[in-house]
C-alpha cells in the first residue's frame, strides 16, 4: 500500500512501527525514533515505494533537497512524543511486546491481521543489526562534511547554522598553517577565506570535492592542482559594492569636513569657553562642483560616480586595464585624473599594472587641497611616499582601509601622522558592513547549494 499525505494518526503510525519490526526483528527502543522521520516524508516515501532501494532512496533525496538529511534529524527529535504514542497502542493491542536483551529494552513483533507495508519492511530489513547511534552515521554519511577554516573573518554575527543543511559542519574560528592540514583531511567541501590551500597541504585532503572562498580573491588556493584533480573552487563576488562605496565616502566627507578637528574643538571645552556660537577654523569644503577622479571603474567604482554625482560632483576615470572605455564618463589618463581631480579614490585590483601607481611622482602632480581614498589594496599607493606627500602638504589628506602589509606594521611611516584631520586609517573593513557579510555568506550558501544540484556557479 501507498502511505499519502503525511498521514500522521495513531492507525498508521502503529502500522508503520509493527512492520519495520517485521522488517528487522528485534528492535533497540531509541531504533523507532528514526522510522516516522523517514517514511513521513513524502519524497523518501515516494521512491521505496516505486521500488527503489533504501540506498539509493536516501541518496536520491539528498541530490534532489540538500536539506533533506537536517530535516530528517530535526524529526527525530520533533516526533518522539508521536513515536511513543504509537508504540504505546502496539503494547496495548498485542501487536509488539518489549524485552530486555542484550541489557536494553527490545521491540519483538507477533502475528496479527495488520496489513503489510513494503516500504516499513524494506526499511526494517535495510537498518536490521544497526544501532540508533549506526543509523544516524548512515544519514550524515549521505550528507556532506563541511569544515569552515576559518569562520573569524565573517565576525560573530553571521548566522553560520545555514551550512547545517549540508550535513556535518565543523567550524574553526582560526585555523594556523600546521593546523590545516589535519582539519580538512576528512572534508567533502572546505570553505576559508585566508588559509592556504597549496598543492602541500591539499594532497591530504582525499576527500575533498568542493572549495568554496569567503572572498573574491583566490590567490590563496592553488587553482592548477584543483584543476587537475577536478576539485570546483568558487568565490563571491559584488557582496560588498554598496559598503565599500558608502565607506569612500565615510573617510571622504570626514576628511573634507575636517569633522576630527571640529570634535576635538568641542570636546576640549574650547567650544565652551570661546563665547562664540560658531568656529571657523581649518576650511571644508562642498563636494559639489569638485572633480571626482576615480581609478578603476569596475562595480564599486561605477557606485562611487553615482552616488558622487548626486553630490553635485564632476566625475572623471582612469581604466588600468584598458579595457573599460564606455563608462558614461569622460575617460582620461592617469597624469590628467590627478592633476585635475580634488578627490583621487581608488577601486582597482593590485596586478603588475597597478602595483606601486601612486607614488613620489603621483602626488607631486596632485593638487594642494586634494585627498586620496584607497580602499583598492595596499600595494597600489607607495606607503612611504604618501607619508611624505602628508608631511610637506602636497595634499590635504588621506582615506585608506589597505595597506601594503597588512595587518599594518607598527614601523610604518604612516603611523607618524597624529593628525585625523590628515590621514584616518580603518583596518580593511570596508567591504564588512553586517548587510555585505550577510550577502557574502548567503553567496557561498548558494555556491553549495549549486554544486551539490549540479548547477556550479562562481567556479574559478
Amino acid at each position: 500500500m501507498k502511505l499519502v499525505d503525511k498521514m500522521k494518526d495513531e492507525n498508521l503510525g502503529l502500522a508503520i512501527l509493527y512492520n519495520f519490526t517485521k522488517g528487522y526483528g528485534h528492535v533497540p527502543m531509541n531504533v523507532y525514533d528514526v522510522v516516522l522521520p523517514l517514511l513521513y516524508h513524502d519524497d523518501f516515501r515516494n521512491h521505496l515505494f516505486e521500488g527503489v532501494e533504501v540506498e539509493e532512496a536516501l541518496t536520491k533525496c539528498v541530490q534532489e533537497d540538500t536539506s533533506f538529511i537536517q530535516t530528517i534529524l530535526d524529526a527525530i527529535e520533533e516526533d518522539k512524543e508521536m513515536t511513543s504514542r504509537a508504540l504505546g497502542i502496539c503494547l496495548l493491542n498485542k501487536y509488539l511486546s518489549f524485552e530486555f536483551e542484550d541489557n536494553e529494552m527490545k521491540g519483538i513483533y507477533h502475528e496479527s491481521s495488520i496489513l503489510d507495508i513494503n516500504e516499513a519492511i524494506n526499511l526494517g530489513k535495510f537498518f536490521s543489526g544497526k544501532s540508533y547511534e549506526d543509523i544516524l552515521n548512515i544519514l550524515k554519511k549521505k550528507s556532506s562534511s563541511v569544515v569552515f577554516l576559518d569562520s573569524v573573518c565573517l565576525g560573530d554575527d553571521v548566522d553560520l547554522s545555514k551550512l547545517n543543511q549540508f550535513g556535518q559542519v565543523t567550524i574553526y574560528k582560526q585555523s594556523n598553517p600546521e593546523e590545516v592540514i589535519e582539519r580538512i583531511q576528512e572534508a567533502d567541501i572546505i570553505i576559508t577565506n585566508k588559509c592556504l590551500l597549496t598543492e602541500e597541504v591539499l594532497q591530504y585532503a582525499s576527500k575533498v570535492k568542493l572549495i568554496c572562498i569567503t572572498a573574491t580573491g583566490v590567490n590563496n588556493v592553488d587553482l592548477d592542482y584543483c584543476h587537475r584533480h577536478g576539485i570546483p573552487v568558487c568565490n563571491v563576488a559584488g557582496y560588498s559594492s554598496l559598503s565599500v562605496a558608502q565607506h569612500t565616502f565615510a573617510l571622504a566627507l570626514d576628511l573634507l569636513h575636517k569633522n576630527s578637528y571640529y570634535h576635538n574643538y568641542v570636546q576640549s571645552g574650547q567650544y565652551s569657553d570661546s563665547g562664540m556660537f560658531s568656529h571657523i577654523g581649518p576650511h571644508f569644503y562642498e563636494l559639489h562642483a569638485k572633480t571626482w577622479g576615480i581609478i578603476g571603474m569596475g562595480n564599486i567604482g561605477r557606485t562611487v560616480a553615482k552616488i558622487a554625482e548626486a553630490f553635485g560632483s564632476q566625475i572623471q576615470y582612469y581604466s588600468t586595464s584598458g579595457k573599460n572605455t564606455k563608462q558614461g564618463y569622460p575617460a582620461v589618463d592617469l597624469e590628467t585624473l590627478l592633476k585635475t581631480s580634488d578627490i583621487v579614490s581608488i577601486h582597482c585590483p593590485l596586478n603588475e599594472q597597478t602595483k606601486g601607481l601612486i607614488g613620489e611622482d603621483s602626488f607631486k602632480l596632485m593638487k594642494n587641497e586634494a585627498i586620496l581614498i584607497n580602499v583598492g589594496r595596499g600595494g597600489i599607493v607607495d606607503e612611504k611616499a604618501l607619508a611624505e606627500a602628508l608631511q610637506n602638504n602636497e595634499i590635504a589628506g588621506a582615506g585608506l582601509d589597505v595597506f601594503e602589509s597588512e595587518p599594518l606594521a607598527k614601523e610604518s611611516p604612516l603611523l607618524q601622522i597624529n593628525d585625523a584631520s590628515k590621514i584616518l586609517m580603518t583596518p580593511h573593513i570596508a567591504w564588512a558592513t553586517v548587510e555585505a557579510r550577510n550577502r557574502l555568506f548567503d553567496l557561498v550558501v548558494e555556491n553549495i547549494q549549486g554544486f551539490l544540484k549540479g548547477d556550479l556557479k562562481n567556479v574559478c
